[in-house]
């Protein structure tokens, strides 16, 4: 006999297979065009598009940024919100190499499918459009700012789905952020007369040198990469101007402080050695490392068993993700789900393989594990309070 809980579900999962060739062509649509971050116009539209058409009430344009959008539905409600997350940027020069047009469809499908069961529940689902999760530019890190301006105070939970080298959920991240380092100096004839030069590039390559003395004595964790981004003009011309970036990573907050310290201080070095005068700026936003709701690890690791999956690992990556400052204002977990075998993202095998069947057969499988644990939280009330007296006792 089947049970209340087992018809809703069954409904949700019907839903979502219903939904499956508008999700392929919606995450092939936005696969074909990848946009950067801030710049996912298209992508935006297509997803808002899509669940305006499914009964959501969206707000576009959020917290500042052009392609962010709130989708809810119900409107309102006097129960629990819970916010799948969407991400639709590519990366720089690749495409979608991390499978973002994967991400944000399964959101948007799992939200959809969840909406034909909420009037028998008391709560609502939101989908919450995140550009810029991609760290390579100014600015990046949409959830950064969404949670600035206040988008997450009224959720109760976070899930967001990510296609990945190994199924799994939760697991850690470093810490991430981005600094500048913009060395001015004098231009001269850099054969006539290179004495009344001062040479800015020189501020770059001891900046660099500098790092390199120190990396012995840093601990284990930590990941400085940079890259020159202007070096001159020409070979001729003692170069007046010249900048570097880095990624500064940590596997916490106050270790990456600590090194943040080192690495300015590296430069300012630079900048005394060689006459130079400097301007250090950060250009991409603190990300956090990820704190995983054991509660909410658990209720999705059972949904992944009831889909045929299991987890592989726990992840333990050096990279980064805004999705780390959001587990850290309210309970959150992310999902995983293998794409492909021995598969990296940021690459192009992984570009290719998230436009491919088995691309779009893992982003459905993520959006009805998604979608089945955010029903389990508003179906089970005291599963989602104990996840947040998780969260409450490990915020303290």
């Amino acid at each position: 006999m089947r049970t209340e809980e087992n018809k809703l579900k069954e409904t949700i999962i019907q839903k979502i297979d219903d939904l499956t060739d508008d999700m392929k062509a919606l995450a092939r649509a936005i696969h074909e065009k990848p946009e950067t971050g801030y710049q996912e116009y298209e992508a935006s539209r297509l997803l808002c598009g899509f669940l305006e058409k499914n009964g959501f009430k969206i707000k576009r344009n959020i917290a500042g940024m052009e392609t962010a959008f709130i989708a809810s539905y119900p409107e309102r409600t006097s129960g629990p919100t819970i916010a799948l997350l969407a991400e639709y940027d590519a990366l720089t020069g690749m495409g979608h190499g991390c499978g973002h047009n994967l991400i944000g469809t399964a959101s948007a499908g799992a939200a959809v499918g969840l909406s034909k069961v909420l009037s028998k529940l008391k709560g609502r689902v939101v989908v919450i459009g995140c550009p810029a999760e991609e760290a390579g530019i100014d600015n990046a890190g949409g959830k950064v700012r969404l949670l600035e301006k206040g988008y997450f105070e009224n959720v109760d939970a976070a899930f967001i789905f990510h296609p990945f080298p190994m199924t799994t959920v939760g697991g850690e991240t470093s810490c991430l952020i981005g600094l500048e380092f913009d060395f001015k100096g004098k231009s001269a004839h850099a054969a006539g007369n290179p004495w009344d030069g001062i040479n800015a590039l020189d501020g770059v390559l001891q900046t660099f040198n500098a790092i390199n003395a120190i990396r012995q004595h840093i601990r284990e964790d930590v990941r400085i990469h940079g890259i020159v981004t202007h070096g001159g003009d020409a070979p001729n011309i003692v170069p007046e101007r010249a900048k570097a970036r880095f990624f500064l990573r940590s596997s916490s907050r106050a270790s990456l402080e600590e090194i943040i310290k080192k690495v300015k201080a590296c430069a300012r070095g630079a900048s005394v050695a060689t006459g130079t005068k400097l301007k250090i700026k950060t250009f991409c936003n603190l990300y956090d490392s990820m704190k995983t709701n054991a509660v909410l690890a658990g209720i999705l690791e059972t949904n992944l068993n009831e889909a045929g999956l299991h987890v592989e690992g726990r992840k333990k990556g050096k990279g980064s993700t805004d999705f780390g400052n959001v587990t850290r204002a309210v309970p959150g977990c992310e999902l995983g789900i293998r794409l492909g075998k021995g598969i990296v993202p940021h690459s192009r095998e992984f570009l290719e393989i998230s436009n491919s069947d088995e691309g779009h057969r893992v982003m459905m499988l993520g959006a009805r594990v998604m979608a089945m644990s955010a029903f389990d939280l508003l179906y089970c009330p005291d599963l989602l309070m104990r996840a947040k007296r998780e969260f409450k006792a490990e915020s303290r």
